[in-house]
């Protein structure tokens, strides 16, 4: 198993996020978990990630939010892992054309939920225009 160093800004031209992961818990009422300071908006969008020997696995985006995602696969992937991602985001005025947004992530959590793993990915890097599409999406969603 390959990890990423620690210095991981080194591999990336632009630098990793200071905003932790985010989430909420329904035995909180929804609120969000201690030291985390937005909340996820849910969606079920396709994705894949590259892992670190180059294999490429498929998976599903379950919800987003300014700093990252929640992702559900049903592969291992370990925590502080740092992966290439891309996953196909609905146009907000027409749905069915999908627009490709890449990026990296580093994971930060892994969690077995039925049969799979749900696992949580903080934007390492991520495009202005991915970004602001994503940004949109959110806005739309916590109406």
């Amino acid at each position: 198993m390959t990890t990423p160093p620690e210095d991981v800004d080194a591999l990336f031209d632009a630098p990793a996020p200071a905003s932790p992961v985010v989430s909420s818990s329904p035995l909180l009422g929804g609120a969000p978990l201690e030291g985390r300071k937005e909340h996820r908006v849910k969606v079920s969008w396709p994705a894949r990630v590259q892992l670190p020997n180059g294999r490429v696995i498929e998976l599903r985006v379950r919800d987003l939010s300014e700093s990252g995602v929640g992702l559900v696969t049903e592969h291992h992937i370990p925590p502080s892992t740092v992966l290439n991602f891309a996953m196909g985001v609905p146009g907000l005025a027409e749905p069915t054309k999908i627009t490709p947004v890449t990026g990296t992530i580093k994971t930060t959590y892994v969690v077995v939920s039925g049969r799979d793993l749900c696992c949580g990915g903080m934007w390492v890097s991520l495009p202005p225009d991915g970004r602001e599409l994503l940004d949109k999406w959110i806005r739309k969603l916590r109406k």
